[in-house]
């Protein structure tokens, strides 16, 4: 499948910066159209209207989050007006809570969706509402872009996260018109279960099966080192040089990965290259 849909949702004039130039650059690279949601979210708080505040006061909080989304968009038309690609902007607003529900069915029309990263100091809560409702209920391929990084239509060497889940094989199957330009491809696999169904060849099946797409990779095998399976697939993904890594998103549930911690969220709280998950 090639992509030919893609979308990014902008929160932000600046936070988002990363992530549009990110979609023209792949909308150019894979002759795709790109879809750009600039979104203006009312922070209120919920309670705040359960109280009895009066309607004037509503309003206000609603009017301001059109104009936000309208000067979201003013920004982003113009660096897109200067682009020779295909694309539409377009307007929406949100409670901040449900950022994600504006969002949700575009994504599920577009082949990839194109975000910044939705952790870290200088991003907002619903930026990973967002990213949570592309990848679960969009059930859409989504390329999370590190700030100061680039995303490569063709990449030169890709690293798959693999460890058996459903997730991570969609995330695989997601990424083939990606993986079959890729130099080189890295199954790595980290700790690999003493009884897994792959037990004699880790990797092996996933192998064979890019390979009859076309796809030149290798199995790497190793130890987490005591330490967690995203720090050691984080310092791989850099000493391997990659441009991309590939895997699965939100093996546990939301609750879990926001509460205890989990390998999407670690994976996203330090990426340094832009990543590629499917749900």
């Amino acid at each position: 499948m090639a992509f030919k849909t893609l979308l990014t949702v902008l929160t932000a004039e600046d936070t988002g910066a990363s992530a549009l130039e990110a979609g023209i650059d792949l909308a150019r690279g894979f002759d795709a159209h790109l879809e750009v949601i600039c979104l203006g979210l009312d922070r209120s708080h919920a309670s705040y209207y359960e109280l009895g505040a009066n309607a004037t006061v509503m309003q206000a909080a609603i009017q301001n989050a059109h104009e936000k989304a309208e000067t979201i968009r003013v920004g982003a038309t113009a660096r897109l007006e200067k682009s020779d690609i295909r694309w539409d902007a377009s307007d929406a607003v949100s409670m901040g809570a449900d950022a994600g529900r504006a969002v949700v069915s575009a994504g599920r029309f577009a082949d990839m969706a194109v975000l910044p990263l939705p952790y870290g100091e200088t991003v907002q809560p619903e930026d990973s509402a967002v990213l949570e409702a592309l990848l679960i209920e969009a059930r859409c391929p989504t390329l999370v872009v590190p700030a100061g990084t680039s995303a490569k239509p063709a990449p030169e060497r890709v690293v798959i996260g693999w460890n058996e889940s459903p997730e991570a094989l969609r995330a695989v199957r997601a990424a083939l018109p990606v993986l079959q330009t890729a130099a080189n491809v890295h199954i790595t696999i980290i700790d690999p279960p003493a009884h897994g169904s792959d037990r004699s060849d880790p990797g092996g099946a996933l192998a064979t099966y890019l390979s009859r797409h076309g796809v030149h990779c290798d199995i790497q095998v190793m130890s987490g080192s005591g330490g967690s399976v995203s720090d050691r697939l984080a310092r791989h993904v850099q000493e391997t040089g990659a441009d991309l890594l590939v895997m699965g998103g939100y093996g546990h549930s939301r609750f879990r990965e926001a509460i205890l911690g989990g390998a999407t969220r670690n994976m996203l709280e330090h990426a340094k290259v832009p990543v590629l998950m499917m749900h």
